[in-house]
This record gives C-alpha cells, sequence and structure tokens, in this order.
C-alpha cells in the first residue's frame, strides 16, 4: 500500500480539533513556562500512538534575552540623548558621559545584530534561566534506515506584539523602522562625540552639534514607543504560530500509521521544538545535542511555521535576517512536492526572521522550509487575535499533503542526490548542499 495524495477526513479533522484543544488546555505557552512543557509531555502522549519511539528532552535556556533586551535599549536611546544635551549646555563638562552613552549604545546595537537579526546568544546569562523542551516522534522503516526525514514545527507561543495587534505593518514599520535607524544613527554620532570630547576642550561652537542634537531629540519619540513593542502581559494562543505546523508534523504520522504505511528504507519524523519565540533556542539545543547521532544516516528537516495563508506559501532556504542559508537541496524536495499537490512556491526573500530550520542549519545539518505567513504581518501575527477560530484549514490541509508528498519524493528517489543539482539551479540564493 502507498501513501496517496490528499490526507483523510478524518486526520484533517483531528489536526483542527487538536490545535483547538491545546490552545483551550495549555494557555500562556511562552517559551520555558509549565504550560509549554505540560502541552509537549501533551503532544508526546499523542505521538506515542502512531511513532514507534517518542524522545521528550529538557533543556535550558534564558528566554528573556531575545527580546528583552528592546525595553533597555530603548531607554539607553534616550539616556544617551539626555547625557549629549547635558555635555552640550556645560552642565556636565568632561567626557565622562559620552564614555558611558557610547558604551551602553553599542552594547544596544551589538544586541540588534546578535540577538535578533543573527538568533545568537549575546546576553542570555543575564537574564533568569528556564527549563524547555523538545518532542522528538521516529516511525521506524520496513528494514534498515538507510536515510531519514524530519517534519516539524514548535509548540511556544509568542509575546504579543503591540504594534502588531495596532495597526500591522503600518504600525510596526515606523516604530521598528524609527527605533533601529534611530539606535544606527545615535550610535555613529555618539562615537563622533566621544572622539571629539577626548581630544577637544568641550566647546560645542558648531552648528553641526546644535542639529546633532536636535536630530536625537526627533529620535525620543521612537526610543519611548520601542519600549512598548512588546506586551510582556499578553501570551498569545499560537493556533496558527506555530500549532499549525506541529500538528502538520504529527498528521503525517498519524496518516502513515492510519494506513500501515512504512517506506522500505526512509525513517519519518516529527519534531515539536520548544522555545522557538526565544530565538530557535529549542531546534538549536536538538541540534546540538543530536548532530552525531542524526549523521548516521542521509537526514533532512523541512520546518514549517504559521501555515496561514495558502497564496503566501514560500520556500525558506535562507534566515535568520539572511546570514544564515539552508539547504537547496531539501528546498528542491519541498518545491516538487508543492508542485505534485498543485501549487508552485516561490522562494522568498530575505527577512527579518527565522524558522527552525536555521537551527538545524547552523550545525551543518540539512535542513530547509516553507510557510504560509504573510511578510506584510496581518492582525493576527503574534497578537491575541491568532486562536483557533482564525486558521484556514485550506493552507493546514494543503500544507499536510505537501509533507506527505514530500516523503514519499524522498524515499523514492533514494535520498538527496536525487534533487541535488536542480535544487542548484532553482534556488540560487540559497547555500548550495
Amino acid at each position: 500500500m502507498k501513501l496517496t495524495k490528499g490526507a483523510s477526513e478524518a486526520t484533517q479533522k483531528y489536526m483542527v480539533d487538536g490545535i483547538r484543544y491545546v490552545c483551550e488546555n495549555f494557555k500562556e505557552r511562552a517559551p520555558g513556562t509549565h504550560s509549554e512543557r505540560a502541552a509537549q509531555k501533551y503532544l508526546k502522549g499523542e505521538l506515542e500512538q502512531w511513532a514507534d519511539k517518542v524522545e521528550m528532552e529538557d533543556f535550558t535556556l534564558h528566554p528573556g534575552a531575545f527580546m528583552g533586551w528592546i525595553p533597555v535599549a530603548g531607554v539607553i536611546g534616550i539616556i544617551s540623548v539626555i547625557f549629549y544635551w547635558l555635555t552640550y549646555q556645560h552642565i556636565v563638562n568632561n567626557s565622562v558621559l559620552a564614555i558611558i552613552a557610547t558604551i551602553l549604545v553599542l552594547l544596544s546595537l551589538a544586541c540588534l545584530v546578535i540577538e535578533f537579526l543573527m538568533y545568537r546568544e549575546f546576553v542570555d546569562f543575564l537574564f533568569p534561566k528556564k527549563t524547555s523542551r523538545n518532542v522528538m516522534a521516529r516511525r521506524a522503516p520496513k528494514g534498515e534506515v538507510k536515510r531519514r526525514i524530519i517534519f516539524g514545527g514548535h509548540t511556544d507561543a509568542a509575546n504579543e506584539w503591540t504594534y502588531s495587534l495596532h495597526g500591522g505593518l503600518k504600525s510596526l514599520a515606523p516604530v521598528m523602522g524609527g527605533s533601529i535607524g534611530g539606535l544606527i544613527a545615535i550610535s555613529i554620532f555618539d562615537v563622533v562625540w566621544l572622539v571629539y570630547s577626548l581630544v577637544s576642550n568641550g566647546t560645542y561652537e558648531s552648528k553641526f552639534w546644535l542639529v546633532a542634537g536636535i536630530i536625537q531629540l526627533i529620535l525620543v519619540p521612537f526610543f519611548i514607543a520601542i519600549c512598548f513593542f512588546i506586551n510582556w502581559k499578553v501570551i498569545v494562543d499560537g493556533a496558527n504560530d506555530n500549532l499549525t505546523a506541529d500538528f502538520i508534523a504529527m498528521g503525517v504520522l498519524k496518516e502513515m500509521a492510519d494506513n500501515d504505511i512504512r517506506f522500505e528504507n526512509t525513517e519519518v519524523c516529527a519534531l515539536l521544538a520548544g522555545s522557538e519565540e526565544a530565538g530557535l533556542r529549542g531546534s538549536v539545543a536538538y541540534a546540538k545535542a543530536h548532530k552525531d547521532d542524526l549523521s548516521d544516516v542521509e537526514t533532512i528537516f523541512i520546518a514549517m511555521d504559521t501555515m496561514r495563508e495558502i497564496e503566501q506559501l514560500q520556500i525558506y532556504t535562507q534566515g535568520c535576517t539572511g546570514t544564515q542559508k539552508n539547504s537547496n537541496a531539501v528546498a528542491e524536495v519541498i518545491y516538487e512536492a508543492g508542485v505534485n499537490c498543485g501549487i508552485e512556491m516561490k522562494e522568498t526573500d530575505i527577512y527579518p526572521g527565522a524558522i527552525d530550520a536555521e537551527g538545524f542549519s547552523r550545525y551543518g545539518l540539512l535542513a530547509s522550509g516553507f510557510c504560509g505567513v504573510n511578510h506584510d504581518p496581518k492582525t493576527y501575527y503574534h497578537t491575541r487575535l491568532d486562536t483557533p477560530d482564525n486558521m484556514s484549514e485550506e493552507c493546514i490541509n494543503l500544507s499536510l499533503d505537501i509533507c506527505i508528498e514530500a516523503a514519499k519524493l524522498y524515499d523514492e528517489k533514494g535520498g538527496l542526490n536525487a534533487f541535488r543539482a536542480e535544487g542548484a539551479k532553482r534556488f540560487k540564493k540559497g547555500h548550495n548542499n
């Protein structure tokens, strides 16, 4: 018996009902919370119905670091402006304030680049440590394992983005653009200011210094606004982002089990990562811990995130704001599976974000992904509107069909070699694995 395109109505219903159940019974699943861990334990039990082996592993992290530096940076920007004007007005007549402001602003800029754009740890040790967990389910082939395909999403949910709820991109763009641009401008100016204060006698007679000070004052509202970028009191349901991907990955194993399907030599897996919203910490932790045992045979990872809008289904060959490349060949698997299911997905452009595939790619593992999220964020993205009532069953079902088809193609063609050449041609921006 072979897997056929189009999941059963039972699996389709299970995914939607399952997402609703998790949202209702495991609320506030922020990274490293009891609710997140409890949800993972529940999903582990569900996966045990269809998998031969289900592993649940805890890992530690500092979830506040990924976004927690943002309001601090906003305050630092304001302090820097105040320090400058204290010096410009000769209320303080030495270079101490320039030194302090420059150091703090440059540290904030480093947080922007390392934590937010590159998804790397930088100031994590300054934030409280918590425990999250990953769940990995494996369905063995009939014979020897010669290759492995993993489908994955993440179980945690985000804190609400204030400006995503109130205006979407119309609010997000000016606040983020003004604050990020302002931080860069302040960083450059503070370095100039520091050098000048160290080599001069502290006179600011040139109009340059007045104009620079006025420009800094104009940036203050953006620094104030970014302090309220995250609503720390609200944790969203995360129905779309990203329980959709979790249940699609689980749906692959359910379909195989319900139809008594096992490939000859391909192991099929589902990875439900924790703490993606804290900067990919779950997928990074899993890839780091299992790099060697995942390299026993050819292994590919297909990550998904926010499977909400069919017209926005795209393939992600790069992430972490373009600083991490994913596998072209794995992208080709996704592309061919999509075509066979009636949709031709394009490669996404560089965007300020990441998916769990980059956690694997960072450690040299073969990964790529596809998502159904609009890069012009809709008001449900990272807000209280991301509920089970705001899902697209059509997009979830199609995404499941694509995953099932990808597993079938990967097995039938005997691994990734059959996809490498075409992937290298089609996805020129991605890394050529």
